[in-house]
């Protein structure tokens, strides 16, 4: 072997041992950043690190493992003690934990939602604690009831366990009750300002008359008033008994409830007065029992500070807050208001568009539900920002699929290759490398074999090819830019040749390749290619929704299946 051929096959067997398969992407990457001689020779080295990455994936497990251990031991030296990859819990005791999933069925669940989901429910499996799924549903004007069940599918799909579920909006009663003590204890008023002269006030540090002059007696009248609909939207809200000279803005005197005249789309026309968010949840932690809570950071410590005022003067317990912070996924949006505003723009399809990171669209391209525990795994819920690439969701997910992912070969923009000394043959090729169970396919082969355009660059007269499991061949005429002819050298395995995939008595295939919907902060008009090309007639006999290997292409799942076959691309 050059020295070359030593590097990358070094950089291709650790990433494979480390991750399950080898990543082109990542061991590219790695072999650019770190061996700048090979960066001169970036187009020449490719066809190689394909070849080694192909016959790496298809080693069995127990192999790589010997090779890596005995060859490069010093590359995967782990520290002996493991990085946490939850965040540092406090006062828990097994057995007591109680942690929630709390959605706003507002919009349909995205990969961060998802990840959040996922470490609370790695919290309650490390201190054997209970999970409550709580809907925060106390915002009339913005949800909907397919979002209740869109969270429950995904929460579901992804086999987190669910040991209660809440619907905050069942329980106004009780937010009116906990309002009514705390009017009793003069810590909240009913306030008639309307919203300019609250925000003027509240930016220039001072309490509004209401706070000042209303009795006890009289804000229990209006809030008695306001429960049988005497004041429209606007009209009053009630305010904590804050502190106006407070650095935490969110403590001058902040609005608990407000009015709202539109129909809930569970409790209907019933209620006028909602709760706002950081008094629901407070009431609710404690209803519920909930001793951690788990937030992404940007929720910042100010509202943490007025949830934990609320509790106390309420005299309920108060949880430990846990912090992360959020997850991005490079190329693709993970906030809901954009995903929300990209499917209203159409500039995409819907919520399952395959360029989206939302539950709809992680599930029909083809990503498996254990992949978002083991992505927290991987990368650790941190308080620093964490950007994903695909590539480490591709690793993931391969680890899962690749098992029990049959092989076929596909070739894209198909070459003709005509056999001028054919010989008619069935063939039979397994199914996959190391997972004989899924026993083999039978391909026909006559004078015609279709070969993919990247494999153009090798068709030079007199070069002899490797058509993978099959035979050598040799070129002896170019045609067009599109056929070639070829003789039949030998089936001898020979080393030092190029090897290819192929196709014979093929079935016309068309593949949807979504890729990073956002470059460089903008829209990627050319995010969702469709590739038209050639695969065995047996992807025919394939059922809708099955995941398959089309090698050296990547893993794709079926569509449908009429006269054509229609994929989508998952991910290398």
């Amino acid at each position: 072997m050059s020295n070359a051929e030593d590097i990358i096959y070094k950089e291709v067997m650790i990433n494979a041992y480390k991750y399950g398969t080898a990543d082109k992407k990542i061991v590219l990457k790695k072999l650019m950043a770190n061996y700048p001689e090979l960066r001169s020779q970036v187009k020449e080295i490719q066809p190689l690190l394909d070849n080694i990455i192909s016959e790496t994936n298809e080693m069995p497990t127990s192999k790589l493992q010997e090779i890596v251990e005995e060859k490069y031991p010093e590359s995967i030296i782990e520290e002996k003690k493991e990085r946490d990859y939850l965040p540092e819990i406090i006062n828990a005791v097994k057995g007591e934990v109680t942690v929630r999933y709390p959605p706003e069925p507002s919009k349909h669940p995205h990969i961060g939602q998802m990840l959040s989901f996922s470490i609370n429910h790695l919290i309650a499996e490390r201190y054997e604690g209970q999970r409550i799924l709580r809907f925060d549903d106390t915002n009339p004007e913005k949800v909907q009831l397919e979002f209740y069940d869109s969270f429950r599918e995904a929460i579901q799909w992804m086999n987190l366990k669910v040991d209660d579920e809440v619907l905050a909006s069942d329980h106004l009663s009780l937010y009116y009750e906990k309002a009514k003590e705390l009017i009793e204890k003069n810590e909240t008023f009913v306030c008639t300002c309307d919203r300019d002269t609250m925000a003027k006030l509240r930016n220039e540090e001072k309490p509004c008359s209401c706070n000042l002059e209303n009795s006890v007696e009289k804000n229990l009248e209006f809030f008695e008033k306001i429960l049988e609909g005497h004041y429209d939207p606007g009209d009053a809200v009630i305010r904590l008994r804050g502190d106006m000279s407070s650095k935490n803005a969110v403590l001058r005197d902040p609005v608990l409830l407000r009015i709202s005249n539109h129909a809930h789309c569970i409790q209907g026309d019933n209620y006028v007065l909602w709760p706002m968010y950081d008094f629901e949840s407070p009431i609710m932690e404690d209803y519920t029992g909930v001793t951690h809570i788990l937030r992404s950071i940007e929720f910042g410590k100010m509202r943490e500070e007025l949830q934990s005022l609320i509790s106390a003067k309420l005299g309920l317990k108060i949880p430990q807050f846990l912090e992360y912070a959020r997850f991005n996924v490079i190329g693709a949006p993970t906030q809901g208001r954009v995903i929300r505003e990209l499917v209203d723009q159409k500039i995409v399809t819907g919520w399952d568009d395959y360029r989206l990171v939302t539950y709809q669209a992680l599930k029909r391209r083809g990503i498996q539900p254990e992949t978002f525990v083991e992505m927290i795994k991987r990368v650790g819920a941190t308080k620093s920002t964490t950007s994903i690439d695909w590539s480490l969701i591709s690793s993931i997910n391969r680890k899962f699929i690749e098992p029990d992912s049959k092989h076929f070969f596909f070739v894209d923009d198909p070459i003709t290759i005509k056999i001028n000394n054919p010989m008619s043959l069935k063939v039979d090729i397994d199914l996959h490398p190391n997972n004989k169970e899924l026993g083999s396919r039978q391909v026909n082969v006559e004078d015609i074999l279709y070969l993919s355009k990247m494999d153009l660059n090798i068709l030079n007269i007199d070069t002899i090819i490797r058509m993978k499991d099959l035979y050598n061949i040799k070129i002896v005429e170019k045609v067009s830019e599109t056929e070639f002819k070829a003789d039949i050298m030998s089936d001898e395995l020979l080393g030092n040749v190029p090897r290819v995939q192929w196709v014979s008595d093929p079935v016309s295939v068309e593949i949807v390749k979504p890729e990073m919907l956002y470059l460089n902060n903008r829209i990627n008009k050319d995010s969702l290619k469709h590739i038209q090309g050639y695969g065995e007639k047996e992807l025919k006999n394939l059922k809708i929704g099955e995941i398959v290997q089309l090698e050296r292409f990547g893993y794709t799942k079926v569509n449908k299946i009429t006269d054509k076959v229609k994929m989508n691309y998952i991910h290398g």
